[in-house]
């Protein structure tokens, strides 16, 4: 894919992906609210359901996900992608 990533979120919006270090720094750029914890990968609080797209891992996370799950803190937009994050 070339170009920037777009990334849209349920329920907010959509724009683009800045490079910003990871998809969770991402969402807080863009004031939308996503649940965090320990910004390293140990807790999960971070998980979001990916809904389309690819992302790409920026550190390993010691935490197991389901299949449409990544961690907001560990991955970043590879092209563009949906994602939905859980009501709290």
């Amino acid at each position: 894919m070339s170009g920037i990533p777009r990334i849209k979120v349920n329920n907010y919006h959509t724009f683009y992906y800045q490079y910003e270090y990871s998809l969770l720094d991402a969402l807080e750029a863009q004031s939308i609210p996503a649940p965090y914890n320990c910004r390293g990968g140990y807790c999960g609080c971070c998980r979001v359901r990916l809904l389309d797209g690819e992302v790409e891992q920026v550190q390993d996370a010691l935490v197991d996900v389901a299949g449409d799950e990544v961690l907001a803190c560990c991955c970043r937009p590879r092209t563009h992608i949906e994602i939905e994050i859980p009501d709290s």
